[in-house]
């Protein structure tokens, strides 16, 4: 726990979700949307968030499929959601990769991705389709951690 804290603290102050000043004058508008953690069974870790801590689904991915990849969980008090995520069937890896990433929600995802990048990260950007896509890109901290940064798509 104290690793994945650390892990936590690291990202939030890489991206400034504790009030760093950007360039200029813009200050950081990131929040953390949710965290996502890799499962072995998706049916198994619903229902264990389901009945210990009353979490509900509220999304899943893909959309329409009877075989989704991720699953979207809320709290009932409220705050950042969680999403298990089964991608394939190989056995969970050891180490950091472990437990999934941390998704932050802005409407700066290229202005902090510049900054992550200048800390020294490398970015992966997903290319979704469509006329008005999400902006998504990936990259991990310091300690190795995977953050994504998620833009909604414009209204």
């Amino acid at each position: 726990m104290a690793k994945w804290t650390v892990g936590v603290a690291a990202a939030a102050m890489l991206l400034g979700v504790c009030g760093l000043v950007m360039a200029g004058d813009d200050k950081s508008d990131a929040e953390l949307g949710l965290v996502a953690i890799n499962v072995a069974d998706l049916e198994r870790s619903e229902k264990y968030y389901a009945e210990v801590l009353g979490f509900t689904r509220a999304w899943q991915y893909p959309p329409d499929s009877d075989d989704p990849i991720e699953i979207g969980l809320v709290a009932p008090g409220g705050g950042a959601g969680l999403a298990l995520a089964h991608l394939n069937d190989d056995p969970l890896p050891e180490g950091k990769g472990r437990y999934g990433r941390i998704i932050v929600n802005t409407a700066n995802a290229k202005a902090l991705a510049k900054r992550a990048e200048a800390a020294g990260s490398t970015l992966r950007h997903v290319t979704i389709s469509g006329d008005n896509p999400p902006t998504i890109i990936f990259f991990r901290d310091p300690d190795g951690y995977e953050i994504e940064l998620y833009q909604a798509p414009s209204q």
